[in-house]
């Protein structure tokens, strides 16, 4: 499972290098780009009891994440196992985030959606 994780988040450090501004770029491409990036990552990953329940919880709490500075969430399944999920956001907000990744309304709302287990919570910082 933490190959899963790191494998994931290697592909989010490569898209994002692939897709970050070029030092020949304009200064005005390089700071939207850098606003779009945000400050970093967030990873989560877990199993879930039926992935169809889990994704429409999931969708509905879509200003939860909002709210909490996540962007650009993208959810990925495992090939060998479709409820081993793995949610990949960009981060505006450190802190925020840390605090809904910690929250109980969370917890609540993962264990509605049929999650098993501790999920993992990684932070990761942009690609340098």
């Amino acid at each position: 499972m933490r190959l899963l994780i790191a494998a994931t988040a290697a592909v989010l450090v490569c898209s994002a290098a692939i897709a970050a501004p070029s030092p020949m770029m304009g200064s005005q491409t390089m700071m939207g780009s850098a606003k779009t990036m945000g400050v970093g990552s967030m990873i989560v990953h877990h199993e879930v009891t039926d992935y169809a329940k889990w994704r429409a919880v999931y969708d509905a709490d879509q200003s939860n994440r909002a709210a909490a500075g996540l962007t650009n969430c993208r959810v990925h399944r495992s090939m060998d196992n479709a409820n081993d999920v793995v949610i990949a956001c960009n981060m505006t907000d450190v802190a925020k985030a840390r605090v809904f990744a910690s929250s109980k309304k969370l917890m609540d709302t993962m264990t509605k959606a049929g999650v098993m287990g501790k999920p993992q919570i990684l932070f990761l910082t942009p690609p340098q």
